[in-house]
């Protein structure tokens, strides 16, 4: 009977650690969607901010990786996938701006 008492908390345990490391990646997801949102018109601090938080965020979460299951495995590449795409068009228009001549009002009127 022990045993099977022990059996069944192992059992209840083992469900609760993955439905809370599958819950994790899933808040995850979400703050993954709304900041990718906010990076298309984040400075560079925010960006950073961003990308360090992610860091973050992502090493505590992965940690907890042997919890989780196919579904949220899966999860977890996506929402990697999203955010290095994110990083991409961020880094793309940073570089963009970086090539932009700066206007100069003043320069400008002088020759007015």
């Amino acid at each position: 009977m022990l045993a099977c008492l022990l059996a069944g908390l192992t059992i209840a345990c083992t469900s609760e650690t993955r439905h809370s490391a599958n819950r994790e990646v899933e808040e995850f997801t979400t703050w993954v969607d709304e900041n990718s949102t906010r990076a298309e018109t984040a400075t560079e601090e925010e960006w950073n901010e961003m990308e360090a938080e992610y860091n973050r965020k992502a090493t505590e979460i992965e940690k907890r990786s042997s919890d989780w299951d196919d579904q949220t495995k899966a999860e977890w590449e996506k929402v990697q996938a999203q955010w290095q795409e994110t990083a991409g068009r961020v880094g793309a228009r940073f570089r963009a701006t970086e090539g932009e001549p700066e206007f100069d009002t003043e320069q400008e009127n002088l020759e007015q």
